[in-house]
């Protein structure tokens, strides 16, 4: 006789818990992934609100640059209609225990448009990626049906993403002083598909479940640079999201707490041949579901050579907001080309990073090659 097993509506979004859980308290036999095996252990991965010019700098570069999606205020340095593009391809090497895989990513994390409105104002908007849900899991473990043990395995498949969607605006109130604001939209789905299989195949029918889980917050933020000279400018930002809502079939399932961050940055221009850059970051994620932790992030980068077709450099040390113990860490290095064609009316930005992030029990390796793409019409 072969018996099925039902489930209910949730039951994917509830397996889901369920094996993150076994994940983290026991590795799974296999393994496979797109994105950060990190966000399998909360919200997801958070994204970085970088320009490839501003990521080939470590992210330092990243509070100055108009087509990073990170201060508002720097969106008063346009001067004319712009349009930015972000692109990468990331190839990732996971150890967890005694597991290995090789895992691989595309996205477009960060689109920016922006133009004046006046001499003084400039409106913007875009958006970048929020959290990182793409991934898959699988787990073995034994159940009870009627007194019996059972071997049963576990398959979760996520494929889905958190999106940003910001209308910000820029004044500059006086020649040496930006401020900008901005609305955000906190939105995106992730389709997640559960499958149970028994190791008793003749007695026990396999069984898959199917949602979509919807996201949606919102946020604010607020920031402003400041030219302390010709060649010194400084600048600081403060963002505030809300909670991030998950709707399952229409009924909300979960509510997490989004962060409250702020930070800053300075950049030191030498010439016309070089500029140097460092940024901060503090975001209060702890609290956003089990796991979380508040990162602070750190980034030191350098512009080289003719504004034509610069050399970038950078590093940058973080923390990773959700993983089981001590905060997880994240080490990386960067270089980046930029050239300019067309009489400055177009740009492409190259660049390759390497990150290595440790946790408890997890260690990930990442080269990701960075393609962006800047149109002045």
């Amino acid at each position: 006789m072969r018996m099925t097993v039902r489930r209910l509506g949730g039951w994917a979004v509830r397996i889901t818990v369920i094996s993150t859980a076994v994940l983290i308290i026991q590795p799974p036999n296999r393994l496979t992934a797109q994105d950060s095996q990190f966000g399998i252990r909360g919200l997801g991965t958070p994204g970085k609100w970088e320009s490839v010019r501003a990521r080939a700098t470590g992210g330092a570069f990243a509070p100055f640059d108009a087509l990073s999606p990170l201060l508002d205020a720097s969106l008063a340095d346009v001067r004319r209609m712009t349009a930015g593009v972000t692109g990468s391809t990331s190839w990732r090497s996971v150890s967890a225990g005694s597991t290995n895989a090789s895992l691989r990513a595309s996205r477009y994390p960060a689109l920016v448009i922006a133009g004046p409105l006046s001499r003084r104002i400039v409106v913007g908007g875009g958006f970048a990626t929020y959290l990182d849900r793409t991934f898959g899991i699988v787990t073995h473990d034994t159940i009870n049906l009627r007194g019996v043990p059972q071997p049963i395995t576990d398959e979760i498949r996520s494929d889905g993403a958190i999106s940003d969607l910001r209308l910000a605006l820029a004044a500059r109130v006086q020649d040496r002083l930006a401020v900008g604001v901005g609305i955000h939209r906190i939105t995106g789905s992730t389709r997640v598909v559960a499958t149970r299989r028994f190791d008793d195949s003749t007695t026990y029918r396999n069984s898959t479940s199917r949602d979509e889980v919807a996201y949606g917050g919102n946020g604010g933020s607020a920031s402003a640079l400041l030219d302390l000279t010709s060649d010194v400018r400084v600048a600081g930002w403060v963002r505030s999201d809300g909670k991030l809502r998950a709707d399952v079939r229409g009924r909300t399932v979960a509510e997490d707490d989004l962060p409250l961050g702020f930070g800053g940055g300075v950049r030191w221009r030498l010439g016309e041949q070089a500029a140097f850059a460092g940024a901060l970051a503090w975001r209060k994620w702890a609290g956003a579901g089990p796991y979380s932790h508040d990162t602070f992030d750190w980034s030191l980068g350098a512009e080289l050579g003719s504004p034509v077709s610069p050399l970038r450099v950078g590093v940058r040390r973080g923390q990773l907001a959700f993983g089981v113990g001590k905060t997880p860490t994240e080490f990386g290095v960067a270089v980046g080309l930029g050239k300019q064609f067309s009489g400055g009316r177009g740009r492409l930005d190259f660049g390759l990073e390497r990150l290595q992030r440790k946790g408890d029990g997890l260690t990930e390796r990442v080269w990701t090659f960075l393609l962006g793409l800047t149109v002045r019409p």
